[in-house]
């Protein structure tokens, strides 16, 4: 009995302690659950949570031209990035960074790093060489204070100990961390500002970081959006996305961008870069003290951009580049059988505007670029004599020869200098200065003369005489006054960045050049287009245009409509604005209209277009220029009886503008006829970087 008294009493201790336990652990497990629910100043027991915001990226709309084709499209695809906020607190800095660099290498991935010291040894590479110093590598080492002096090991030295890095690591190791902790410094990586470590990443590797994250703490997949190009051709119109610089990060860190951020460059990318841009968004965790997630607190999605709609018909666009190319080429050719012909044929524009509208159908420029690969070929462009990142179209100023004539013949018209009838005849010579005798195009190719001209054979003719006698009666003010009406020499108010202004042919012009006085001689080559007219290809688009449709000068624009990044409704839409209405009477009009039709069917440019199935009013262009060959310009518009577009060719040292005036009748014929036929464009599925 006594047994088994002393039996009972030892297990209901047991017991007892049994149950005290479980009422402890039980007790501090809901203590500590509490406080961790609670905590968000960091306080449980010894263990720190931080709340930080990681940024997610929005999609850059996309570019489409006026019939809704694509031109600028996204395609998504999987980088990888590091995380600050974890990274950072993973306490393994360097061997994250190590184990990654090793799988990528497995995997023939490329990561960035551009610190000059080479790979396999403690030397500089000769990006740091005396005769070319990396000027990123500079403002690292003075971002530490470290002399530009130090050797390369003594540089290793002081990075190794920066960045804690075991001794017992290889060079090559310690190589590999060198270089990524400089990209991350100069990137100026931080919770806000992830760092891509690779792009273009497969799935396979997503899924390969997912399962290792224990090793590869704070590296994580991103899904972004690179641009890519539907089309081989507008590269001048569209531009292209890029990274930020750093004279430009300044003011655009005010507008929210980020370091690393991609913004418009040039062209519809930059001029609608406020539409284009989306809003970016953000996933906002609660970590702790390790940098591992605890939960998520917020989720913003991000809003993809607005998506643009040009003017322009790709379509079109595309047979203004080949029909521009083609001549060129051809005359190039040409003057390699004749040497009559013009031997420095070098480049050229074509601008195709929509009479009743003022949109800009098509605007090309030769020699243009591939811009699916502007990065590679950057340098090599850079050099070319032909400059073919230079927009001509927009950005080039030429003087438009005869085809100025037609101010000319308005001013006279509106003032009552001439009528539809006066009669000017053509002597070879003008001789109203004595001392600046001025000679017509006819009497120095041909010692003849035109005879007796009105205003309607006179455009037909290209008379320089005639218009001589009628620039000197209306003198330079009033013609520089309808130039400026018509457009000439003021920016057509294009959304593109880069238009040139240009100038009309007056004192104040002159002075810009020259100290010297304006005379009377100056009036007489000003009345033909010459002297100090000088304009964008696309200002004289405009002008004929304005002048087609019997006096509205519309103001040019680029951009159709802009549309929600849903497609759901319309955020913008250019509408036709009547920049300037020229005082024209339908007499005038007819008596202008009917000497450029007389261009195309009897006159300087009838052997392009004399059976051409649609009537066509024109006007050709030589102008002489400083040096070289004279430029080639050729203007036209169609159809004559209802006009629907207006169309400039400029060819540089071409010659005459009756060589260039093909380049209109292709466009014609692409407009008219070969819309439907046109080869449908294929994505070209190159990515700019």
């Amino acid at each position: 009995m006594k047994k088994e008294k002393s039996y009972g009493w030892r297990a209901g201790l047991v017991g007892l302690a049994a149950v005290l336990l479980f009422v402890t652990m039980t007790g501090q497990m809901i203590r500590v659950q509490h406080t961790y629910k609670r905590n968000t100043s960091g306080e449980s027991l010894g263990i720190k949570t931080y709340t930080y915001t990681y940024p997610l990226t929005a999609a850059r709309g996309e570019i489409y031209d006026r019939y809704n084709r694509p031109l600028v499209v996204n395609r998504e695809e999987l980088v990888l990035r590091l995380d600050y906020g974890r990274l950072t607190r993973s306490g393994d800095q360097n061997g994250v960074l190590l184990r990654l660099t090793k799988l990528l290498s497995e995997q023939g991935i490329q990561w960035p790093d551009t610190l000059p010291l080479a790979k396999d040894e403690p030397a500089f590479t000769e990006e740091w060489s005396e005769e070319v110093k990396s000027t990123k590598f500079s403002k690292y080492l003075q971002r530490h204070n470290w002399k530009e002096s130090l050797t390369a090991e003594e540089v290793v030295k002081a990075m190794k100990k920066y960045y804690k890095i075991d001794d017992s690591l290889s060079y090559a190791d310690v190589r590999t961390i060198l270089g990524l902790r400089f990209e991350l410094e100069m990137a100026d990586f931080s919770s806000t500002n992830p760092f891509t470590i690779a792009e273009g990443i497969s799935e396979e590797l997503a899924a390969v970081i997912a399962e290792r994250q224990t090793e590869l703490f704070g590296v994580r997949t991103d899904k972004i959006y690179r641009r890519e190009y539907a089309t081989q051709y507008a590269a001048h119109i569209l531009g292209r996305v890029g990274k930020i610089f750093a004279e430009e990060y300044e003011q655009l860190k005010a507008q929210g961008y980020k370091m690393n951020d991609l913004v418009g460059k040039d062209g519809a990318e930059k001029a609608f870069e406020a539409y284009l841009r989306g809003q970016d968004g953000y996933e906002k965790y609660e970590v702790d003290s390790t940098g591992r997630i605890v939960k998520k607190v917020e989720t913003v999605a991000p809003v993809a951009g607005n998506h643009v709609n040009l003017t322009i018909d790709i379509r079109l666009q595309e047979a203004a580049e080949k029909a521009l190319e083609k001549q060129i080429l051809s005359m190039r050719a040409e003057a390699e059988m004749d040497p009559t012909k013009p031997q420095d044929v070098e480049g050229g524009a074509a601008v195709v505007v929509d009479v009743n509208t003022g949109d800009i159908l098509a605007m090309a420029t030769y020699p243009t670029y591939d811009i699916t690969r502007f990065n590679e070929l950057y340098n090599e462009m850079l050099e070319d004599p032909l400059k073919p990142m230079f927009n001509r179209a927009l950005s080039g100023i030429y003087s438009p020869g005869s085809i100025f004539k037609m101010v000319t013949a308005v001013a006279g018209l509106e003032t009552g200098v001439i009528t539809r009838d006066t009669i000017i005849p053509c002597t070879g010579v003008y001789r109203y200065y004595p001392d600046f005798p001025m000679a017509c195009w006819i009497y120095t190719s041909a010692r003849t003369t035109h005879g007796d001209e009105t205003v309607i054979t006179a455009l037909r003719d290209s008379c320089n005489v005639f218009f001589y006698d009628v620039g000197r009666q209306v003198t330079i003010d009033t013609l520089s006054k309808y130039a400026r009406m018509f457009g000439l020499g003021e920016k057509t108010g294009i959304e593109l960045p880069g238009e040139a202004k240009g100038y009309v042919a007056g004192p104040d012009s002159k002075a810009v050049f020259t100290r010297q006085a304006w005379y009377g001689g100056d009036t007489l080559q000003a009345s033909i287009g010459q002297s100090y007219n000088m304009f964008t290809p696309l200002q004289m688009a405009n002008y004929i245009a304005a002048l087609a449709n019997g006096g509205n000068r519309y103001e040019s624009h680029i951009m159709k409509y802009v549309r929600s990044f849903d497609y759901g409704s319309v955020v913008a839409a250019s509408q036709a604005f009547v920049a300037q209405r020229i005082p024209m009477s339908e007499s005038t009009h007819k008596t202008v209209m009917e000497g450029m039709l007389e261009v195309t069917e009897n006159g300087t440019a009838s052997r392009v277009f004399k059976d051409y199935p649609i009537h066509v009013g024109g006007k050709t262009g030589s102008v002489q220029v400083s040096k070289g060959s004279a430029n080639s310009v050729f203007a036209a518009f169609a159809p004559y009886d209802n006009p629907e577009i207006a169309v400039v060719v400029v060819v540089e040292h071409g010659g005459s503008g009756n060589a260039v005036a093909p380049v209109a009748r292709d466009i014609f014929d692409a407009y008219f006829y070969d819309a439907v036929q046109l080869p449908t464009l294929t994505a070209e599925g190159t990515l700019l970087q």
